[in-house]
């Protein structure tokens, strides 16, 4: 008889720690996966790539004309990355009627600031 009740306080023990292990992880894993979706989201909305050709440029600006004749101009500040054919470029590499990828992060109303421009 005294197998049986060391058994059951060892069962009754194991419940008792899986009541308080089991929620606790399980509520680690569902706010540890929430934020990083959010953050995704997030950064995708603030930010648009423009595929077009070079209509104007200045050491600030560029303007580009996409497939649909829109034309962007986009702001250009010391965080713009500007790559030629892979390579480190500044926006004095920038001429009129260069293929671009422009991506972009949109500021107070819907101005737009060049992350990364890429002359192709």
């Amino acid at each position: 008889m005294q197998k049986s009740s060391t058994m059951l306080k060892l069962f009754l023990g194991l419940i008792a720690i899986a009541c308080f292990v089991v929620p606790t992880a399980l509520g680690q894993i569902t706010t540890a996966q929430d934020p990083p979706a959010k953050e995704q989201d997030k950064q995708k909305a603030e930010t648009v790539t423009i595929n077009g050709k070079v209509s104007a440029v200045t050491e600030t600006t560029v303007t580009v004309v996409d497939d649909q004749k829109a034309e962007q101009t986009v702001a250009i500040d010391d965080k713009t990355k500007i790559t030629k054919a892979g390579k480190k470029a500044t926006a004095a590499d920038i001429k009129a009627d260069d293929v671009v990828v422009v991506v972009a992060s949109k500021g107070e109303g819907n101005s737009l600031t060049a992350v990364t421009i890429k002359i192709t």
